[in-house]
C-alpha cells in the first residue's frame, strides 16, 4: 500500500507545480498542431516570425507573454525567476540571457505562428543569422529608454539582408526616461526605415490606456483587477466623450495617412474618395495599406508597450497577423542547380523553388541540436513539397548523401511533439539524419535535378549536387583559447564533445596550431567561449583551458623609414652610433 504524503511534502510539491509553467492542452495549442496535421492550416494563415533586439530589450519577456495570452501556458514565465519556456538551458536561466535560439508553435486569431526567439548578445549573432535565413517576418524590440542600440542595428541589417519585413515594438514604456518619439526618430535616422506609428499613449499616467490610431479606439488594460494583462477592453473614441485623446489620435492618424500616401498609391485613391478627410479613411483600408507597405519592406509599423507590466502584447500579436507576410506572400526562393552529370555544363543554373505541397521536396537545414537521447535534431524549413516521417532524402550539399528521416517533430522550445507530415511553408525538426549540417539543402530522392547515380550514394561526397539553396554566412571567429585533455584517456571524450558542439554551433572552430601543437578553440567572443567551456564541464569532460586571446596578427601597413643617432659617454669616453631603419 502506497504511503500518504505528509502535509509539508504535499505543500512543497504543489508550490513547485504552481511555480513551473506547464503547457496546457487548450484551443491555442490544438490549433497550432491540429492533431499533428499541419496540412490542415492554409498557408495564408501561417506566420514564420522571429524576435530580434539588442540584449536586455525584452525579447524573451515579450515572448513569454505571447505564449500566455495565446493560452499555451497557465502562468507567465519570468527571466528573473528562471522559469521561462523559451530559455530552457541551465546557462540561460543562470545568466538571465538567451544563448541559443528556440522555436515554438502556437495559435492566435485562427492563425498558426512559428516563432523563433533569438539571442541579443553580439557573441551569438550566428543564431540570429540562421534564424533570419528561414523566417518570413520579424519583430524588432527597442528599449524605450536606450533607443536603437548597437546590436539593434546589427540584427536590423541581418533582417534587411534577407529582405525580412519587420514590425517595431517599443518596449519598457513604464520606465523612467522612456521616450517613444525618440525611438521613432531612431528607426528613421539610425535604421533607415520609414516608421508608421499605429499606436500612441493614451495620456494616462498609469499606462493602462493606449490609443489605436488605425481603428480610432481606446485600449484599456484592467491592471487594477487583473495584473496579468489578460483583460483588455476596446472603446470607440469620440470627440464628445474623449476630447483630449480624440485630438491626439486625430493628429497621429493624419500623420499615418500622409506617411502611407508616400509609399502606397491605393491609399491615395481611398483618401481622395473621402474628400481628403484623414479620419474618414476606413480602418480596413488603412490595415491593407500598412500590410502592403510592410510586406514590400517600404515601411514598418511601430507599436508601444511594457511587456514586464503585461501591457501591449495582444496588439502586437494582432499586428503580426495583420501586417507581417505569410509564406505565400514572400518571393519564391532562388536556388542554383549544380551540374552533376558527365555531360553537364560547368556553369550552375538558377531556378525558382515553387511553393507547391505536391512538388518534389526541397528543404533547408538551418539549425542542428545534438540531443543525448534522440541524437542529431535537425531544424528545417520546407520550401517545396511535403516532408513526411520515414522519408528518404538526399543531402545535395554533402555530395548527394542519402538520409532517412526516422521521425518528424514539432518543437515547443525543448518539448517535442511527433507529427506525420509538414507541407511547404512550415518549420519542423527531423531526427535520424547522419550527414546533415547547418546550411545544407535536403531534396526528395527523386528530385529531377539529381541523377540516378547520385540517388544511390550512401556516404557524403565532396562537391554539392542537384538543387542548392543559398547557405548561411558564418562570420570568422575573433577570440580563441587553448584546450587540452587532462590525461590521454580524456582525449577521446574531449574530441567527441567538441565535435558535438561544432555540429550545433557553426561559429565554433577547433584547430591545431602548427607552431605550438596546441588545440585551439575559436569563437565569436569571450562570453561565447565561456559558455562552451561550461558546457564541456557539464558533459563531464576533463580538460584544461588557457587564457582568452584575441585572434589577430600585426604587420607593417605601409613603407616607412626612421633615423636615430645614439650618443652617450661611457667610462669617460664619448660613444656615438647612428642607425637607419627602412
Amino acid at each position: 500500500m502506497r504511503a500518504a504524503l505528509s502535509p509539508h511534502i504535499r505543500a512543497q510539491v504543489l508550490r513547485r507545480l504552481l511555480r513551473t509553467p506547464q503547457p496546457t492542452p487548450c484551443k491555442a495549442r490544438a490549433l497550432a498542431t491540429s492533431a499533428a496535421r499541419l496540412s490542415d492550416m492554409p498557408l495564408e494563415r501561417v506566420r514564420n516570425i522571429g524576435i530580434i533586439a539588442h540584449i536586455d530589450a525584452g525579447k524573451t519577456t515579450t515572448t513569454e507573454r505571447m505564449l500566455h495570452y495565446a493560452g499555451f501556458t497557465r502562468t507567465i514565465g519570468n527571466v528573473d525567476s528562471g522559469d521561462t519556456v523559451m530559455d530552457y538551458l541551465p546557462a540561460e536561466r543562470e545568466r538571465g540571457i538567451t544563448i541559443q535560439s528556440a522555436a515554438i508553435t502556437f495559435g492566435w486569431r485562427q492563425h498558426q505562428l512559428h516563432l523563433i526567439d533569438t539571442p541579443g548578445h553580439v557573441d551569438f549573432t550566428v543564431e540570429v543569422e540562421r534564424a533570419m535565413r528561414v523566417l518570413d517576418g520579424a519583430v524588432a524590440i527597442i528599449d524605450a529608454v536606450a533607443g536603437v542600440q548597437a546590436q539593434t542595428q546589427t540584427v536590423w541589417k541581418q533582417a534587411a539582408r534577407y529582405g525580412i519585413p519587420t514590425v517595431v515594438f517599443v518596449n519598457k514604456m513604464d520606465r523612467d526616461g522612456a521616450n517613444w518619439t525618440k525611438c521613432v526618430g531612431d528607426v528613421s535616422g539610425k535604421l533607415g526605415a520609414r516608421p508608421l506609428v499605429v499606436q500612441i499613449p493614451g495620456l494616462s499616467a498609469q499606462l493602462d490606456t493606449w490609443i489605436d490610431v488605425v481603428a480610432m479606439e481606446k485600449i484599456v488594460y484592467d491592471i487594477a483587477h487583473d495584473n496579468t494583462g489578460s483583460t483588455v477592453v476596446r472603446e470607440r473614441l469620440t470627440r464628445e466623450g474623449h476630447p483630449e485623446q480624440y485630438e491626439a489620435a486625430a493628429v497621429a492618424r493624419e500623420q499615418l495617412v500622409e506617411a502611407l500616401a508616400e509609399v502606397d498609391a491605393q491609399i491615395v485613391d481611398v483618401f481622395l474618395g473621402v474628400d481628403g478627410d484623414h479620419l474618414e479613411v476606413p480602418a480596413e483600408e488603412l490595415r491593407s495599406a500598412i500590410r502592403r507597405a510592410t510586406v514590400a519592406s517600404l515601411a514598418c509599423p511601430v507599436l508601444l508597450g511594457a511587456s514586464y507590466r503585461n501591457i501591449g502584447v495582444q496588439p502586437l500579436l494582432d499586428a503580426i497577423i495583420d501586417y507581417l507576410p505569410s509564406p505565400a506572400d514572400r518571393p519564391l526562393p532562388v536556388a542554383l542547380v549544380q551540374a552533376n552529370g558527365p555531360h553537364a555544363p560547368s556553369m550552375a543554373e538558377s531556378q525558382k523553388v515553387p511553393l507547391d505541397p505536391h512538388a518534389k521536396l526541397v528543404a533547408f537545414a538551418f539549425k542542428v541540436i545534438a540531443d543525448a537521447q534522440r541524437g542529431a535534431m535537425v531544424f528545417v524549413r520546407v520550401y517545396a513539397g511535403t516532408l513526411e516521417a520515414r522519408m528518404t532524402l538526399v543531402n545535395g550539399t554533402q555530395g548527394g548523401a542519402k538520409e532517412r528521416a526516422l521521425r518528424l517533430l514539432q518543437m515547443y522550445a525543448d518539448v517535442p511533439e511527433e507529427i506525420g507530415s509538414a507541407p511547404c511553408g512550415h518549420i519542423c525538426v527531423l531526427v535520424g539524419l547522419k550527414h546533415t549540417r547547418t546550411g545544407d539543402t535536403l531534396l526528395d530522392a527523386h528530385h529531377p535535378t539529381l541523377t540516378k547515380v547520385v540517388g544511390k550514394r550512401k556516404h557524403a561526397g565532396v562537391a554539392p549536387v542537384g538543387l542548392q539553396l543559398h547557405g548561411i554566412d558564418v562570420p570568422p571567429p575573433v577570440f580563441f583559447c587553448a584546450v587540452e585533455a587532462d590525461s590521454p584517456q580524456d582525449e577521446r571524450p574531449l574530441a567527441d564533445a567538441l565535435a558535438s558542439l561544432m555540429l550545433e554551433d557553426p561559429s565554433l572552430h577547433v584547430t591545431t596550431d602548427a607552431e605550438t601543437g596546441q588545440t585551439l578553440l575559436s569563437g565569436m567572443g569571450e562570453l561565447h567561449l565561456e559558455i562552451v567551456r561550461d558546457r564541456l564541464r557539464n558533459m563531464k569532460v576533463n580538460a584544461s583551458f588557457g587564457a582568452m586571446r584575441v585572434s589577430y596578427r600585426e604587420m607593417a601597413g605601409a613603407q616607412a623609414a626612421a633615423d636615430h643617432t645614439y650618443a652617450r659617454e661611457i667610462a669617460g669616453r664619448a660613444g656615438k652610433a647612428a642607425m637607419c631603419v627602412a
